[in-house]
């Protein structure tokens, strides 16, 4: 990317930038949809949309198919809602039962995860209808109703309160990446919970997230909650070979703000952990743990001018410094993520998963999109 570019748009002032292709959210969506065309598409951008961007995300999705929209906390449906966005929007996490009449002002659906809180939710004299999806949990023991009969009664209860719409029931799974057999006993166990249920009326019985609508097809569920899919990434390429491809959203570089010649024995960095074996020259990367490029980064390679180049020395809060094969040009692009560097290569050789790697660019890194090629937005998310 041409630094100029991003100067006509919105100036920033520090060289460390991620760039989020619209595009590719959009050609991700109707790759998901092509293949389940007849269910309701979630898309879930909770987490700052997995890091590129909740509301320029959730626009573009929308435009290319998606139905709704899933959050982790009333505060990231109600930024939603204050972007101008209408489609209906899913809160999975608890909501405090206080804040109920505020969601059901912003038509905010919530997750009844709890029969104490379903109890109390019940009697709350509302003025307006607060719709929910009951949560029944169907083997990750994290929320959600996990007794058969807990969960008839719950249920009931809803159906029987005048503002409450029961508009969804869902679970989540657990090893849909990892392990088929567990995940095979989480599909029946989520059957045998609702067997009970008239479902009638009910809008959205969901339990397939990316890792789950990737392997099987279901036809007793009407709608799919696409999360890392969205943003072009398989959560396990090596347990979930797929057929079609989707295409990889965000790319993160920064550049080169220094060069330097170090001698043999020269030392690196905090605590002094890198020493030279030879004469070595040295980049200066103005990126670091503050902006969720961790220490754990530390022997890892990054991308310079189609060369693997080492980070060397303890990753700073600021910055960090790479071992370069030669002399370069101060302003050099260095990729983090990207082409060569996959954020799965970057997750697996830290022991993470790419969720985590994402989601932890801070706010502090100006996200540049693009559309068809070409930059349309620069959000400098801490400093707007």
């Amino acid at each position: 990317m041409i630094r100029g570019e991003v100067k006509r748009m919105q100036e920033f002032y520090r060289d460390t930038w991620a760039e989020i292709d619209l595009d590719a959210i959009a050609y991700n969506v109707k790759q998901i949809k092509r293949i389940h065309p007849t269910k309701s598409l979630f898309v879930v951008v909770k987490a700052n949309g997995y890091g590129h961007g909740d509301v320029e995300v959730s626009k573009v999705a929308i435009e290319a198919g998606a139905n709704c929209l899933a959050v982790s906390g009333l505060d990231e449906a109600l930024r939603l809602r204050q972007s101008g966005i209408e489609v209906p929007i899913l809160v999975l996490g608890m909501t405090r039962l206080k804040d109920v009449p505020l969601a059901a002002r912003h038509n905010i659906s919530l997750t009844a995860h709890d029969k104490m809180w379903i109890n109390q939710l019940v009697q709350l004299p509302l003025k307006e209808k607060i719709k929910v999806h009951l949560k029944v949990d169907s083997g990750m023991h994290r929320l959600g109703l996990m007794d058969s009969d807990q969960v008839k009664e719950c249920y009931e209860d809803l159906c029987r309160a005048s503002m409450v719409e029961i508009e969804g029931i869902f679970t989540h799974m657990a090893t849909a990446d990892c392990d088929s057999e567990y995940l095979d006993y989480q599909i029946r166990q989520f059957r045998h919970l609702i067997k009970e249920l008239d479902l009638t009326g009910v809008k959205y019985v969901h339990l397939e997230n990316t890792a789950t609508l990737l392997q099987k097809e279901f036809q007793f569920d009407h709608g799919i909650r696409l999360g890392l899919g969205l943003y072009g990434i398989n959560p396990d390429e090596d347990f979930i070979p797929i057929s079609f491809d989707l295409k990889p959203a965000l790319k993160l570089f920064s550049n080169v703000v220094q060069v330097k010649k170090i001698k043999k024995g020269d030392k690196v960095g905090y605590g002094a952990t890198y020493e030279a074996s030879e004469d070595e020259w040295i980049g200066v990367v103005p990126i670091g743990y503050a902006d969720g490029w961790i220490r754990l980064h530390q022997g890892r390679n990054v991308i310079v001018n189609g060369v693997e180049c080492e980070i060397v020395g303890r990753v700073c809060m600021d910055q960090m410094m790479i071992r370069l094969p030669n002399p370069i040009p101060m302003g050099t692009v260095v990729t983090l993520i990207g082409e060569g560097m996959p954020v799965e290569r970057v997750a697996r050789e830290i022991g993470t998963i790419s969720y985590e790697i994402l989601c932890l660019i801070s706010d502090r890194v100006p996200r540049v999109y693009k559309k068809d090629g070409k930059i349309i937005a620069v959000k400098k998310m801490r400093f707007e």
